[in-house]
């Protein structure tokens, strides 16, 4: 949409008559001659545009990055095919604008707009154009609110340049206002409206020339600043460059690609900032700063880079309250200054400043820019260190390599010697000159061989287990020619390549060995021990226990044999009173016979009760006392099956005489080639019993306890091992907890109810079987599946210790 004051009226006016006379049927020579006029006059000014056109666009392809030549020659042409007098071409940014061409003006308006930068005023025609962002047409300059209100720029257009009529197009990038092009003509006169569209056209070439000229300085400035950072990048992969060239070489870039006066980068060392790079400094300021080194704080630039852990921007340091170096800021002149933070992962290693010596911010992008080489300076400082931490790490290391009590060889990835320490030398008995070679491992072990070290077979064997699969460690000892033994280790190196390190232990050897020895004989000397400890011991207990067992079955053998042979006899004189007073006790009344008849019949069961527990109890302290006295000593060879099947037979009918409601299912697992076996038949029975009757009990407990479901059994097998034979006893019935397995070999220990067990039978057991028998007995079990004893015996008889 284009403003435009009504005084162009007229013109269009004579434009739309023109195209009437052309529709006359049968012009007249005159009139022909008039349209041929027009045309040639429309056709010259349409070459003219043409040609005006070219020549801008030529010099903008020419001339891309430089804009004052394309915006005279634009303004010149656009003055010129517009049919102005003069015309003047204006940038704007925030609101002011500046002169960036003028065309033919007259001398004393060139004069006052040279160099101009000025807010117009609102009333004037180019506000109203920034405003508006649209083309403005003013017929009469001296008409408008801004020369009669008498706005400086205006009167001194009208003034000093004598113009009228003013055409402004703006000049628009995305719809944002960046400049505009006016062209004035001395006489009230309006532009037409292709003069309009041409200059809008120029316009729109103007932005393209500005924004090329943008691109083109943005990606001259990203090209230098890549170059930099390349230069500075390469220097500092260079491994032999010191610290100082680095940085020197990164401030004096800074100072380039952000137009800085001067550069200082500072290093925190003892709580104070030190000088350890510059830029722009003259040979006073150098010496001041280096010579002093200030305190960390918000009264310098860097100091308050440093606190803030960011960018810190100061416009002015003079206007600045919290600005205290001021002697510095004096010698050096600065006044503009930004301050950067040397960070290392969050961790403040330095801090650095640009600065200018007038007032100039940075900008945004100078910033960023600085910034970045922050980081390269970073980086420079931290490779310089790793560095530094490197070369005195490889010299301590050296040291100690040289130092370390084993020989160590370094092979390559080709197996070509590269390093050696001098104990490998020395060890290995090896002549400079041959290691100054750098041989491979293979010359190494033949000019080994040649001296004796490996016999032909051993040395392929040595070279191949050496050399086979370098990336897995490896381990072998082998003797030398005089006898000293050498351990040898392969390690691998990442990388490529492996390490032999060479360990004379031929001491170690000789002190292994008589440990060995001395460990051997002690062990056998503590078996010993502890056997003949146990045996005191478990003798000391069976003696003790004989004693008890012996003193109490004493004390019980008399009251108990009055006990038995009194039931005895009331059973007797029970039985003679029967028959005594069979006659009387007919004459009674039925009801009186029959009472005392259950009583007499009572009487009797009590009695045979008695009588039963009595030798029963009888049965147990012969049983002490056997126990006690060690035992019967008639030895036979004796089939160890018929005894198992006899005493399987009898603890079956004992369990089943008890209890009639008893199942079980009895296995026999019978070496039938079992040769006779020298024992203590009457002795081993007891055993046999014992474990068994044990099994038969534990699985009649759980088929008690169970839900049908069980099934009792009970297995017992017996093998031949040589010198010895083994009977296994194994029921599934209860089982043994683990806390009482330990205790089922001791005296009184039992798992039974009280009445039910007198917990002498296992320890008899185990007494028969280790001390008379010389044999062994174990117990593995279960809870809820299985117990399984283990009886194995010597064959022959052998002298028990003890």
């Amino acid at each position: 949409m284009r403003q435009r004051d009504t005084s162009e009226q007229p013109a269009k006016s004579r434009r739309a008559k023109r195209p009437k006379a052309l529709t006359i049927a049968t012009p007249s020579i005159a009139d022909l001659q008039n349209q041929v006029s027009t045309l040639t006059r429309e056709l010259k000014e349409a070459r003219e545009q043409q040609s005006a056109t070219s020549e801008v666009l030529e010099i903008i392809s020419s001339s891309p990055g430089d804009l004052a030549p394309i915006f005279d020659k634009m303004l010149e042409n656009a003055t010129r095919v517009c049919g102005a007098e003069f015309g003047s071409m204006n940038l704007v940014e925030d609101g002011l604008v500046r002169q960036a061409a003028l065309y033919n003006a007259p001398p004393a308006l060139a004069t006052a707009r040279t160099n101009k930068v000025s807010r117009p005023h609102p009333q004037s025609t180019l506000a109203r154009a920034i405003r508006s962002k649209q083309v403005v047409h003013v017929a009469d300059l001296k008409t408008t609110p801004g020369y009669l209100e008498r706005s400086q720029s205006t009167v001194e257009l009208a003034e000093l340049g004598g113009a009228r009529t003013v055409l402004v197009v703006p000049m628009l990038r995305d719809d944002e206002l960046i400049g505009v092009i006016t062209v004035y003509r001395q006489e009230v006169r309006l532009f037409d409206e292709k003069q309009i569209e041409l200059l809008s056209n120029f316009a729109k070439q103007a932005v393209i020339a500005i924004e090329n000229a943008r691109l083109l300085k943005e990606l001259r400035e990203s090209l230098q600043q890549q170059t930099a950072t390349a230069d500075v990048l390469k220097i500092i992969s260079r491994s032999n460059v010191e610290l100082e060239t680095v940085l020197d070489t990164l401030v004096e870039t800074v100072a380039r690609l952000c137009r800085a006066d001067q550069v200082y980068m500072f290093h925190l060392r003892h709580d104070l900032w030190h000088l350890i790079a510059a830029w722009g400094l003259s040979a006073e300021a150098r010496e001041f700063f280096e010579t002093n080194p200030f305190t960390p704080g918000r009264g310098a630039t860097s100091g308050r880079a440093a606190l803030e852990r960011r960018a810190v921007l100061i416009p002015d340091v003079l206007q600045d309250p919290e600005y205290t170096l001021s002697e510095g800021q004096e010698i050096a002149g600065y006044r503009t200054t930004l301050g950067i933070p040397l960070l290392r992962e969050d961790t403040l290693i330095g801090v650095y400043s640009i600065a200018r010596t007038h007032v100039e911010p940075f900008t945004s992008k100078e910033i960023e820019l600085a910034t970045s080489f922050a980081d390269q300076a970073v980086i420079a400082i931290e490779n310089t260190r790793l560095f530094d931490e490197l070369r005195d790490r490889q010299a301590e290391l050296r040291v100690t390599f040289d130092n370390m009590g084993d020989g160590v060889v370094m092979f390559d990835a080709a197996g070509r010697l590269t390093a050696w320490n001098r104990n490998f030398q020395e060890l290995i008995e090896l002549p400079e000159s041959f290691l100054a070679k750098r041989p491979s491992l293979a010359e190494l072990f033949r000019y080994l061989a040649d001296r004796g070290e490996f016999v032909s077979a051993d040395l392929e064997a040595q070279l191949g287990r050496t050399v086979d699969d370098t990336g897995l460690e490896m381990r072998y000892e082998r003797t030398r020619p005089d006898g000293r033994i050498l351990e040898v280790r392969r390690n691998p190196v990442p990388g490529g390549g492996f390490v032999l390190i060479y360990a004379d232990i031929t001491e170690r050897k000789r002190a292994e060995e008589a440990i060995r020895i001395s460990r051997d004989t002690a062990e056998t000397a503590l078996r010993e021990l502890q056997i003949a400890q146990a045996s005191l011991v478990h003798a000391q207990k069976m003696a003790a226990l004989g004693q008890v067992t012996a003193g109490i079955a004493h004390e019980i053998k008399n009251p108990l044999n009055f006990v038995n042979n009194f039931a005895n006899l009331s059973v007797e004189l029970l039985d003679e009173l029967k028959d005594s007073a069979a006659n009387a006790v007919d004459t009674l009344d039925p009801g009186r016979r029959a009472e005392i008849v259950e009583t007499i019949g009572m009487l009797t069961g009590n009695l045979e009760k008695i009588v039963e527990h009595g030798r029963r109890a009888d049965g147990i302290v012969r049983s002490m006392l056997q126990h006690s006295r060690g035992g019967s000593e008639d030895w036979q060879a004796t089939d160890l099956n018929a005894l198992v099947e006899e005493a399987l037979n009898l603890a079956y009918h004992g369990a089943r005489s008890q209890d009639q409601s008893f199942e079980i299912t009895l296995e026999r697992d019978l070496d039938h080639d079992l040769a006779l076996v020298d024992i203590v038949p009457q002795e081993m029975t007891r055993v046999l019993l014992n474990l068994i009757g044990n099994g038969l009990y534990a699985a009649n407990k759980r088929s008690r306890e169970g839900d049908g479901t069980y099934r009792p059994a009970l297995k017992v097998t017996t093998r031949e091992f040589g010198d010895s034979v083994e009977v296994r006893v194994r029921d599934n019935g209860i089982g043994i907890p683990t806390e009482n397995r330990e205790k089922l070999f001791q005296p009184f220990f039992t798992t039974k109810p009280t009445g039910e067990g007198t917990g002498l039978g296992l320890s008899i057991s185990y007494e028969i079987v280790t001390q008379q028998h010389g044999g062994i007995i174990t117990v593995d079990s279960e809870v809820g599946d299985f117990t399984e004893f283990t009886v194995r015996l010597p064959r022959r008889r052998r002298p028990v210790a003890g």
